[in-house]
Order: C-alpha cells, then structure tokens, then sequence
C-alpha cells in the first residue's frame, strides 16, 4: 500500500472487510452492531491511512482498529445496560436475531465467551476463528506476542472452568 492513498486504501479495506465483519460479529455477538463497527473502524482508518508506514502489515492495523472500535462500543452499551438497570428497565427482552435454536451446550459456549474480559474474547476470536499468529493478535491488540499468547491462554482456561460449572 502507497501510504495514505484512498485508491490502496479502498483496496485493502474490500479484501479484508469480510473478515473484519466476521471477527466484529463473533466478538460482539451481533451482525447488526459489527456491520456498524465495521463502518466505524474503516471510517477511522481512512481517516488515519496517512500515519500507516510503508510495509506495515495492514491486516494488523484494520484489525487493531476494528478491535478498539468494538471495545469503545462495548463500553459504551455495558453503560447504558448499567443505565437502564438503574432506570429499572433491565427486564426489556433482548432482540431477537433471527436465528435458529442453538443446542444448551452451544449457549453455554456463547455465555462463557461473552463473560471474557474484552481484550482475552478478542485474542481468543482472532486466534482461532481467524487463524492469526501471536505477532498479529499483538499487533491488533497493542501488546507484544506473548501478552497475546497470555490473554488466549487465559481466555482458554476461563472458559474450561465456566464450562465445567455449567455441566
């Protein structure tokens, strides 16, 4: 990518988009709220192609931009849970997706990553839906590869011991 150009911008944003989607939707836990982080974190990386340098490995950086972009979100929709707890508005039912039945145990499953602090959920997701290295899950995270390796490790037993509580 010449650095800053919209043209290789555009072009690293279209061949990489599907699979931010993918990542957001797997973190989030919704199509609908990753599309909208989606077009947030593409947004901001347009904004800042120009601060990209020459070589960088530019599936890292839209990684690391979508990941601070869905942690932003998250923090934001955690407060306005917390504000309509207090409201008393936390028995609304949450939408509905759509979706077919999932299984007790592929609920379980979805419960115990959704509990993840956020940095180990994205670790976890980036490693093993999206077959990323330690280096770029370091990369897209802001730590170094073996913080990345931690929160996977962490995420990893986290779950094994909510799963076994579960069953």
């Amino acid at each position: 990518m010449v650095k800053g150009t919209e043209m290789d911008f555009s072009a690293l944003a279209e061949r990489h988009r599907p699979e931010i989607v993918a990542y957001l939707t797997r973190l989030l836990g919704s199509a609908e709220d990753a599309e909208d982080v989606c077009q947030d974190a593409l947004l901001r990386g347009f904004r800042a192609a120009g601060r990209l340098a020459a070589g960088s490995n530019g599936r890292a950086w839209l990684y690391k931009i979508a990941t601070n972009s869905a942690l932003t979100f998250l923090r934001r929709r955690t407060r306005a849970r917390a504000r309509w707890s207090t409201l008393g508005l936390d028995d609304v039912p949450a939408p509905a997706d759509g979706g077919t039945e999932k299984s007790a145990e592929l609920e379980a499953v979805a419960r115990a990553v959704e509990r993840l602090p956020p940095r180990q959920r994205a670790a976890l997701v980036q490693r093993r839906f999206h077959e990323m290295g330690y280096e770029e899950i370091g990369a897209a995270l802001g730590c170094t590869p073996e913080t990345a390796r931690a929160h996977v490790y962490h995420a990893i037993k986290k779950l094994r011991r909510a799963l076994e509580r579960s069953s």
